[in-house]
């Protein structure tokens, strides 16, 4: 580790023998797996021989394995319904189990919705609609 006032290498102490700055960051230590899954930033690999970066091999191994290309088309719509439609859509056929189990749970319930609800109202619509029919007829 090099000291943060003069830049001279500070070997294992927390003090620099050349200009007597006191380190009080601590010894670096290696990140615990959980903290390298999350962390996005740029480190130093400590069991990297070749040079190359965990993340960089990461990413190269991701390019290798995703032979799967997306393609998200935007057709200028802006209206709500056409995004909601066209997520229900991607959950279904790109989203993970969990995302698909819900947009079908969703499915449902909108069909259950169309059928006991909307289905009903319009069957009594088109009774007053054939009663005020049959009524105009007969007060002729």
């Amino acid at each position: 580790m090099q000291c943060r006032r003069c830049g001279k290498e500070l070997g294992n102490s927390m003090r620099c023998t050349f200009c007597g700055y006191v380190n009080t960051e601590g010894n670096v230590r290696e990140m615990t797996r959980t903290e390298k899954n999350f962390f996005n930033g740029v480190t130093i690999d400590a069991d990297s021989t070749d040079g190359q970066g965990r993340e960089e091999a990461f990413r190269e191994q991701r390019k290798a394995q995703d032979t799967t290309r997306r393609t998200y088309i935007n057709y200028g719509t802006s209206n709500i319904f056409s995004r909601l439609i066209s997520s229900f859509i991607r959950a279904l056929i790109n989203g993970s189990r969990l995302a698909q189990i819900a947009a079908i749970l969703i499915g449902v319930a909108f069909a259950a919705l169309m059928f006991f609800i909307a289905l009903p109202i319009l069957f009594v619509l088109l009774a007053i609609g054939l009663a005020l029919v049959v009524l105009a007829k007969i007060s002729r």
